[in-house]
């Protein structure tokens, strides 16, 4: 098969267009023909350096891609869910079923062996990728692959924070940080879409003024001296829901801008990792914390159901042929895109 892989961690300089072993099936696995996959920053971190992911041996060459959706090319011995010709997208979580949290049927995100499509295990930037069953879910008709290789990462993780975890909904005033990237402008649409307030806050000026467009009713510069109390001007008080991928520079301002009873989503830290806070103001003022990585099926699920529906629509900034990665790649690690970039395979 036709794959965009790479020897050795680098630049995009280092991806290239290969054929490769396409890979077999096994009992439970399904393998599918991919038809978008699009891009994360993880994607290109994990492409850069390893991200901490991979250790001395790691076996080169690699097929990354987090992100995918395609056709049902052939099942493996034991599947029953889907079969050829089925449309899928990919759920990125690969759990490992055997350790505590996995038999005790908690959520995939808490598994303790877990695997990551295009980290771990080859991704969507080839012609095929082969996972478990448990991580193929159906497409229907009404979403187009482009549309739905947008969703396991960043509108999961979103979607996770605000709905299954902070339960966001009609009343709430939610703030958003980090809200032009991509998980952020995932996270307007859905807070929106739940029926809350919202207000974005990032850097980019010409990307805040687009979000609008995904449902802010407004959109603040970190650049602004006073930017937490404008944040609290526009949702008319101070948020309910905070959803957070900065970390740090979040950290320092959130007793000017949280209400009593707040919930918080952390699950970014683009800002730096050391966090500075007041614990007393925050548990005198009922805070409560999540901190959490990627989502569950049932959340894809969801969102698959939302743009099904016509309620979200993921935005797409562009899309690319699988040849011009490395440009494509570039583009976002250049933080040029609004929404997400896609590749067509």
């Amino acid at each position: 098969m036709r794959a965009m892989v790479f020897r050795s961690f680098g630049g995009p300089e280092v991806l290239e267009l290969a054929e490769v072993p396409t890979p077999e099936p096994g009992a439970g696995e399904v393998l599918v023909r991919v038809r978008a996959a699009s891009i994360n920053r993880l994607d290109i971190e994990f492409r850069q350096t390893g991200f901490g992911f991979a250790g001395p041996d790691f076996p080169f060459p690699h097929v990354g891609g987090a992100d995918a959706a395609g056709v049902v090319e052939e099942v493996g011995e034991g599947v029953t869910s889907v079969r050829p010709g089925d449309r899928v997208v990919v759920f990125t979580f690969v759990t490992c079923g055997q350790c505590p949290a996995c038999l005790a049927r908690r959520p995939e995100n808490m598994c303790q062996n877990y695997q990551l499509l295009g980290i771990h295990r080859w991704g969507g930037y080839a012609e095929y990728v082969c996972v478990p069953e448990r991580n193929v879910v159906p497409l229907p008709d009404e979403v187009g692959f482009e549309a739905a290789s947008c969703l396991p990462v960043s509108y999961v993780t979103a979607w996770h924070g605000l709905v299954n975890r902070a339960d966001v909904g009609p009343g709430d005033r939610v703030v958003v940080m980090g809200a032009t990237s991509s998980t952020g402008i995932a996270a307007v649409q859905i807070a929106a879409l739940r029926g809350a307030r919202v207000v974005g806050v990032g850097r980019s000026g010409g990307k805040l003024a687009r979000l609008s467009e995904v449902g802010a009713e407004g959109a603040v510069s970190l650049l602004e001296e006073r930017w937490p109390q404008r944040v609290c001007e526009i949702l008319g008080g101070r948020a309910t829901v905070l959803f957070d991928t900065l970390g740090t520079t979040t950290w320092a301002h959130v007793s000017a801008l949280l209400d009593r009873g707040a919930r918080v989503a952390v699950c970014g830290r683009s800002s730096g990792t050391e966090l500075s806070t007041n614990l007393l103001w925050l548990y005198r003022n009922v805070t409560t914390v999540f901190f959490y990585l990627s989502g569950q099926r049932r959340d894809l699920e969801a969102l698959v159901a939302a743009t099904s529906r016509g309620s979200l629509r993921p935005v797409v900034h562009r899309v690319y042929p699988l040849e011009e990665l490395p440009a494509a790649q570039r583009a976002v690690d250049g933080g040029e895109p609004f929404g997400k970039v896609v590749v067509r395979v």
